[in-house]
């Protein structure tokens, strides 16, 4: 089979490998559709956290397929099935994992990183991460399962409820979702702040009502959208130590901060010790999701609730995986989410 293989950083190549075989808790899936990350940018660039990945890799996390072959132990899956496989490999055994936080699992491991990921044609997957989907979802957008379930973490979490007012600070690929996450719990006003206009399209397409840019004064101008208060929950998916900053300004007294963007452990911020307690906030750190989450994310995805399908803007073979890379990477045009697609897969 084919399989992309990053050696060592600025070295990748599309090879032919064996074909992977299954133990009898596993499944082989042949793979439909994988969407192209920043993370992968960073293993093939070498800027990844060694922790978090192991060369030579086989990239590929955000993905979906056709089950080909079933182990003898598999009972709920079956050959033909459409499955959207989970990231993360967790034990399922320890402290973490026995609380339902798999996403803190003490023994890391994930497709793509550490496990051959979906960049080839097929997989082996542990078959309680694969999730079934119906026939009717099609393989590229229920690869953005992956990707929203790292928004919906936070934002489930931050119990978005009808009526409220989100703000999302950093209008890529997550903070999109996180977007379509705040139109999906029902929010009112879902405010998106970016540096500039070159997402606003894709925003209000998954549902933003608003969109500032730093250079609108976005503080008063969320004061003024409102009511003078600020926003009940910001969801801030930049990843720099002043959108933090900025999210604890524009969040109102009572309010819920979920930070997703990781901006680097070099990166320190100054903040009054007396600001959580003065305000009275909730504040979220959100590492990855569970696999309870995964599954909700995917129900959502396929009912249509949670729409993720405007933000695929590019779609390209496996043989053209290096033009993936370097379009997000370098953004000559608008980009959001690109998919490799199997041309095979229906």
């Amino acid at each position: 089979m084919r399989a992309v293989i990053i050696e060592k950083p600025y070295q990748a190549s599309l090879i032919e490998r064996p074909m992977p075989s299954i133990t009898p808790n596993q499944v082989l899936v042949k793979v439909g559709a994988v969407g192209i990350c920043a993370s992968d940018v960073e293993v093939y660039e070498g800027t990844r956290p060694a922790d978090y990945v192991r060369y030579p890799c086989q990239p590929g996390h955000e993905w979906s397929g056709t089950v080909v072959a079933i182990g003898d132990e598999t009972t709920h899956l079956k050959v033909g099935d459409r499955v959207a496989v989970e990231g993360h490999h967790f034990c399922g055994k320890c402290y973490f994992c026995q609380r339902g936080q798999t996403n803190l699992c003490q023994h890391y491991n994930e497709f793509g990183f550490t496990l051959p990921g979906a960049y080839a044609d097929y997989v082996a997957v542990r078959a309680d991460l694969a999730h079934p989907f119906s026939t009717a979802l099609p393989f590229e957008v229920a690869a953005l399962t992956e990707p929203a379930a790292c928004a919906g973490h936070g934002l489930l979490r931050a119990n978005v409820r009808p009526g409220d007012n989100v703000v999302v600070i950093g209008p890529g690929t997550i903070g999109l979702l996180g977007v379509a996450w705040a139109k999906a719990l029902g929010a009112e006003r879902i405010i998106a702040v970016g540096v500039d206009r070159n997402n606003e399209t894709f925003a209000r397409s998954v549902g933003a009502t608003d969109y500032i840019t730093l250079a609108d004064n976005a503080v008063n101008a969320i004061r003024d959208l409102t009511d003078g208060h600020g926003a009940d929950v910001v969801f801030e998916s930049a990843g720099n130590p002043q959108a933090v900053l900025l999210a604890l300004d524009l969040v109102r007294r009572g309010g819920t901060v979920v930070q997703v963007g990781i901006a680097g452990g070099d990166h320190h911020i100054r903040l009054s010790p007396d600001l959580a307690c003065l305000k009275d906030l909730r504040l979220h750190g959100v590492f990855a999701y569970t696999s309870a989450v995964f599954a909700e994310t995917l129900r959502r995805i396929e009912s249509g609730a949670l729409n993720v399908r405007p933000l695929i803007t590019h779609r390209l073979p496996l043989a053209q995986f290096a033009d993936g890379l370097a379009l997000l990477k370098h953004k000559p045009e608008p980009v959001v989410k690109v998919v490799i697609v199997d041309s095979d897969s229906g």
